[in-house]
């Protein structure tokens, strides 16, 4: 089966989209553990009012999990069904939209333990 131009570049750019945004969530754990982290406690300590700064973690996870969904969900969809691909199939905008929500909850709960 042969992809005219429009779908293939629309499959290209979902793609791309969510292995940047698995980069920047991987990124921002790592860096919320060596910004945030007590040196002087043995293993990972963020301190007495780490709350939201450990939800921001977890939605971090969760949107890197989501990804490597979408990213399972894209490559479901150009494997080869009956029907012609798209992007706007169910499964790749439910993971997506999870991995965009969580990232984005992800950065507000951090900047909020930052600025409390």
């Amino acid at each position: 089966m042969t992809f005219d131009g429009r779908i293939g570049a629309a499959f290209g750019v979902a793609g791309e989209t969510v292995k940047q945004l698995l980069a920047l969530a991987t990124a921002t754990i790592g860096g919320a553990i060596a910004l945030f982290d007590d040196d002087a406690q043995a293993g990972i300590d963020f301190g007495p009012n780490d709350g939201l700064l450990k939800f921001g973690l977890i939605m971090c996870g969760l949107s890197v999990i989501s990804g490597l969904f979408a990213l399972g969900a894209i490559v479901g969809q150009l494997g080869g069904s009956a029907t012609p691909p798209s992007v706007y199939a169910k499964g790749i905008t439910t993971t997506y939209t999870t991995q965009l929500a969580s990232y984005g909850l992800a950065i507000a709960a951090i900047v909020a333990h930052v600025v409390r």
